[in-house]
């Protein structure tokens, strides 16, 4: 038993001087993913007709102008707020405030009550259609307009 746990010991020591060796000697320019490289972002796995797991390249979002600011959503936008943290937030962060997830920033887009219900009831590159639906996405689709 002694033998095993100084074993399981060394092996976490290696493992975590491995991990300070790898992650020092790259620079930020390393770490960067490339120019059109596949990502979860912009790849979808689907099954072909044979059963076998394929992967394509997801058409990236048309850029669009922010829209004009309009009338508030329908819906109650906090308990929209609380839907988008337990739904939407791993992806969008900070609440829709920040970017850097595998979702874009959301505040500040000037995106319409009409553009979020259509994005989140058909999903949207590497997002999934469907994730809220009823009270809940109307809701959401206020938070979301609320951060415009």
């Amino acid at each position: 038993m002694r033998r095993l746990r100084g074993l399981v010991a060394l092996m976490a020591l290696l493992g975590a001087l491995g991990l300070v060796v790898g992650c020092t000697e790259s620079s930020e320019e390393d770490a960067r993913t490339p120019e059109g490289a596949a990502t979860v972002a912009n790849t979808a796995v689907q099954t072909d007709e044979q059963g076998n797991t394929v992967t394509a390249p997801v058409t990236p979002p048309r850029e669009e102008p922010p829209a004009e600011p309009g009338e508030p959503a329908a819906g109650d936008a906090a308990a929209g707020r609380q839907v988008f943290t337990a739904n939407c937030q791993s992806c969008h962060l900070n609440g829709g405030q920040d970017a850097g997830g595998v979702g874009p920033q959301l505040a500040g887009q000037g995106l319409t009550a009409d553009v979020v219900t259509e994005t989140v009831t058909n999903g949207r590159g590497a997002m999934p259609g469907g994730l809220v639906s009823g009270e809940d996405l109307t809701n959401v689709v206020a938070y979301v307009v609320s951060i415009q």
